[in-house]
């Protein structure tokens, strides 16, 4: 038996079972959830899931042209929503965007674990704008410029908000820095969920799925992945440093109702 599995494995690398190989890649991709339409990919019914629990500030980190505040708005029409978008062509268009919607809070800086600032590379399209230097993407930055970058205890304390029901963070690479600017308030738990990118990018940052976990632990946060209908809440494991991404969440380990509401 062992002969015929060397014979076997011996030649498994040929035209067949590279088509094989593609298949079952582009399966798991689609299983994993590899999926940045926010109507299919569980974050439209995420925001419509956290409607239950009558959210008062939604905090969107890298709001970008507005995409994900309409939806905000859309399912939770009470909720305040505060957008975080350093760049500023791309909050010019989120300010056009918004303009009808009330309760929108618009701030021209990112969320960082300083208040500093820093140059970020700008991508066509508006699609990506990040501080690193993100590697072995199709395509190149056509431009850079200097940025605020602030610490989200320090906004929440200057702006009276106690508690943020949903921190949403999509900052191409640098989700971890935001929110290690929010240790005071994940220490004091008032921060009831956290969306984060996790993907390929975090290969560049150096950033690993298992750095979050431990993070978030020490704060007695759980964490697990967004699919398009529940949230997987599981331990940590290696196989799960697939970086295939799109969302993770983090919600606090004694929340039974949120976590009911979510699984």
């Amino acid at each position: 038996m062992s002969a015929l599995k060397r014979v076997f494995k011996r030649n498994t690398h040929n035209l067949l079972f590279k088509l094989i190989s593609s298949a079952g890649r582009s399966i798991n991709r689609m299983y994993e959830n590899r999926n940045h339409d926010t109507q299919s990919n569980g974050e439209e019914w995420l925001l419509n899931r956290i409607a239950r629990i009558n959210p008062k500030f939604i905090f969107d980190v890298g709001a970008n042209t507005g995409k994900y505040a309409l939806l905000a708005k859309k399912h939770n029409p009470a909720s305040t929503v505060v957008c975080f978008e350093p760049v500023k062509s791309t909050f010019e268009k989120l300010k056009t965007v918004t303009d009808a919607l009330s309760q929108v809070t618009l701030v021209n800086s990112g969320l960082f674990d300083e208040n500093k600032k820093l140059t970020i590379n700008i991508y066509p399209s508006h699609t990506h704008a990040s501080v690193f230097d993100l590697k072995a993407i199709p395509y190149e930055s056509v431009g850079k410029e200097e940025i605020d970058l602030i610490i989200g205890d320090d906004y929440m304390k200057s702006n009276n908000i106690e508690n943020v029901d949903v921190l949403k963070l999509d900052v191409e690479g640098a989700e971890l820095n935001a929110i290690k600017g929010f240790k005071n308030a994940l220490s004091q738990k008032k921060i009831r969920l956290i969306q984060f990118e996790y993907g390929y990018i975090n290969i560049t940052t150096k950033n690993l799925l298992v750095d979050y976990y431990e993070y978030f632990d020490q704060f007695g946060y759980t964490v697990g992945k967004l699919y398009p209908k529940k949230v997987e809440f599981r331990n940590y494991q290696f196989k799960y440093e697939d970086f295939i991404g799109p969302n993770m969440i983090a919600i606090r380990k004694d929340d039974h109702e949120l976590k009911q509401l979510l699984s």
